[in-house]
């Protein structure tokens, strides 16, 4: 991927761009995704430290330590989780993917940490679906 991503907070108070290649994007089902996304997974992009630029917004960020080797940085305004830090990946950013403004262009290629998948995340393509909202 050439071009640069950009990407933000929910409140767009803090924005950034990508300006290098994406060296890795993967879903990661540990216990600790599950609670720092809220969600069943944490879909990331992995990219170095140096191709992250903040646009504006990087004085204002949160950061929860979540254990010895991870860091939660977040917007304190909204509360979207922008990236987290781990020692285990010096140098690198993991930036959660949902945050970019055009998500569709980094495909996760691994999932992670599949011991603690949910069940039924591998069948989720095949449940009801709609377009927009639920409709009955």
């Amino acid at each position: 991927m050439s071009e640069k991503l950009t990407g933000s907070c929910l409140c767009r108070a803090t924005l950034y761009r990508i300006n290098g290649e994406i060296r890795m994007a993967g879903n990661c089902h540990c216990n600790k995704c599950k609670k720092i996304t809220g969600g069943p997974f944490q879909s990331f992009a992995l990219v170095r430290e140096e191709d992250f630029e903040f646009i504006q917004g990087a004085e204002s960020l949160s950061t929860y330590q979540v254990s010895d080797n991870l860091a939660k940085h977040f917007c304190p305004a909204c509360g979207t989780a922008l990236f987290n830090r781990n020692k285990m990946v010096p140098g690198k950013l993991i930036v959660q993917i949902g945050t970019l403004d055009t998500p569709a262009a980094v495909t996760p290629a691994y999932n992670l940490h599949c011991e603690n998948m949910l069940p039924w995340i591998t069948s989720i393509g095949q449940i009801r679906s709609f377009e927009k909202g639920y409709e009955e």
